[in-house]
């Protein structure tokens, strides 16, 4: 006789589950910097910790362009030659860069010009970087949308990584006279494993950690946000003068 429970597992084969891990990065992020030093060692470019932290300390300075655009201006400024502003302009944006009047979030202490900031990146890491098969770029993620609540005081991000998945991450600002500042809530992994019916990333699982890198590319994407609020400082200029102006004739009427 045949055996019932037989039949029955060949009708319901057992349920798939869901793949955990994501498909290898590529490009890679140059946020991630086990990547990067993988990378660096299999290309046989001896460097050392130091100089990574120079290099992204710099990346972070120039507001992360593309690591051509970020090499062809380090090399410029080595040189001494800054060119002119409008053809910089011109340039950035024809590379889909982001301009902004003012330097997003600069630092009184980074910006200062003394020995002790002044960087170094050897040849061979500038060289690397430049080379469009190296396998990495600034940015591999994308703010799919950006929702500003009433107040101003939330931006929801869905970032799309470039394997199709989305996450979101949460820019809170804190006004204050004592002084304001902001905060980054980021997700750290695609989907969730606690499986909540009432909640669409908890009903699709776990499907994988972000890297590093990913990570910290949303961080990228709430400073780009934040430098688009900084004031334009020449349109500010011309306020205050058109203001001089009008108190200077109101005196003389």
């Amino acid at each position: 006789a045949a055996d019932p429970s037989a039949s029955a597992s060949t009708n319901n084969p057992p349920p798939t589950k869901t793949k955990r891990r994501r498909d290898p990065l590529d490009p890679k992020p140059v946020l991630d910097r086990r990547l990067l030093t993988l990378a660096l060692d299999d290309a046989g470019v001896a460097i050392k910790p130091g100089r990574i932290d120079d290099f992204y300390q710099l990346l972070h300075r120039q507001h992360y362009p593309d690591l051509p655009d970020f090499v062809e201006t380090y090399r410029r400024n080595q040189r001494g030659d800054h060119g002119d502003d409008d053809e910089s302009s011109a340039a950035a944006a024809a590379s889909g860069l982001a301009i902004t009047k003012s330097a997003p979030l600069k630092c009184d202490v980074s910006s200062r010009v003394t020995k002790r900031n002044l960087k170094e990146l050897p040849k061979a890491l500038l060289n690397f970087l430049s080379d469009p098969g190296c396998g990495f770029v600034t940015v591999t993620s994308t703010v799919q949308c950006a929702r500003t609540s009433r107040d101003g005081s939330t931006t929801k991000m869905a970032v799309r990584l470039q394997d199709g998945h989305v996450v979101e991450s949460v820019l809170m600002r804190h006004v204050s006279p004592e002084g304001s500042r902001a905060t980054l809530c980021v997700s750290s992994q695609v989907g969730c494993a606690m499986g909540c019916t009432f909640c669409a990333t908890g009903t699709m699982g776990i499907r994988g950690n972000l890297s590093s890198g990913e990570i910290l590319e949303q961080m990228v994407h709430a400073g780009r946000i934040l430098a688009s609020e900084l004031p334009d400082e020449e349109a500010e200029e011309e306020k205050k003068e058109e203001e001089s102006a009008a108190a200077a004739i109101e005196t003389a009427a």
